[in-house]
């Protein structure tokens, strides 16, 4: 009877043990994916910028200063994403939506730029995009936020300590940055 019960119990645990690691093995592909989605989203926004850029700049011809700032801040953008390091990304998503938004205010201070049917239809698809962007982040973030919370919590912090699994990075900005690039920039398009 003792040795049914034994084996019972590390069946038990062992059952448990298995359990728990798919569990964070689940945890650890759900941030992956949701990663992959933000960056999907960036990828978006940046294969936008230069059809705006084309747009204005083929409305008016001599202001290129905003234009050049823009296409550099795509530029460092697309390269902090083939970094991979959360942070540097963050720092150039922000500079890029600075950028966005002052080719917005460009726009909106030239009347004869807003008239264009391609800068407006180019505006419908960047707001979209700023949207998928803020809810592919926000599902990036809790899914972190799931893996992290199995990592620290009893026996999901033994397994993972044992197997290496790590506490993932959140998506995060400061706040100036969040209201930069997360806030989808207005055009006054019926002027």
């Amino acid at each position: 009877m003792f040795e049914l019960l034994l084996i019972l119990a590390v069946a038990a645990i062992l059952i448990g043990y298995i359990a728990v690691f798919n569990g964070l093995g689940r945890a650890v592909t759900q941030v992956v994916q949701g990663w992959a989605g933000v960056e999907v989203q960036l990828k978006r926004r940046h294969d936008l910028v230069p059809g705006l850029v084309s747009a204005v700049r083929a409305a008016q011809k001599h202001e290129v200063d905003v234009f050049d700032r823009l296409l550099s801040a795509r530029a460092q953008a697309m390269a902090a994403i083939a970094s991979a390091d959360r942070q540097q990304i963050a720092t150039a998503e922000a500079a890029l939506g600075r950028s966005l938004g002052n080719l917005v205010a460009y726009a909106e201070d030239n009347p004869e730029v807003t008239a264009t049917a391609n800068l407006q239809t180019l505006q419908r698809q960047l707001e979209e995009t700023e949207d998928q962007i803020a809810a592919a982040r926000r599902l990036y973030n809790g899914n972190v936020q799931n893996l992290n919370a199995r990592i620290v919590t009893f026996p999901g912090n033994l397994v993972a300590s044992i197997h290496g699994f790590r506490p993932a990075q959140p998506f995060e900005m400061t706040g100036q940055e969040k209201a930069v690039t997360y806030e989808a920039p207005i055009l006054k398009l019926d002027t």
